[in-house]
């Protein structure tokens, strides 16, 4: 069985692939946007698109990769997605193409840190902008 990417049950997780991790501070994931995903058939019946929140959800998903991979954890473990400081919808997301999803640390504050994050379809701007992640008390 594969290893998850991230500790999210199958039906809410939003990155299939690491493509590449640089330098201990960037991440580039995939995320294939399967027509037959739930949201799409009532976000906007006749003209789907994925939401907005869902694109900030794959780029804290990849976040807490990147976050992961830095501290060598294993398993993937879990941090929670602690403020939203900017974010732009360039263009929608749309069933059948595929997210590039990269991500860069910007700053680490020990149980925070701050990550710049794209999304692209193609050569499609989606989405961009800046999130905090925090770790869980759980960990």
């Amino acid at each position: 069985m594969k290893q998850p990417l991230t500790p999210h049950g199958p039906g809410f997780s939003f990155i299939d692939e690491i493509v590449e991790t640089r330098e201990g501070n960037f991440i580039h994931a995939r995320k294939w946007l399967d027509p037959e995903l739930a949201f799409f058939r009532d976000h906007f019946p006749g003209e789907p698109l994925m939401p907005g929140v869902l694109l900030i959800e794959c780029a804290a998903q990849a976040a807490g990769a990147l976050w992961g991979s830095i501290h060598k954890h294993a398993q993937p473990k879990r941090y929670a997605l602690a403020q939203v400081l900017q974010f732009k919808l360039q263009q929608p997301a749309l069933p059948g193409e595929t997210l590039d999803i990269e991500v860069t640390l910007e700053k680490d504050f020990g149980a925070l840190a701050q990550f710049a994050a794209q999304l692209k379809a193609g050569e499609k701007p989606v989405a961009q902008g800046k999130i905090v992640l925090s770790q869980t008390k759980n960990q």
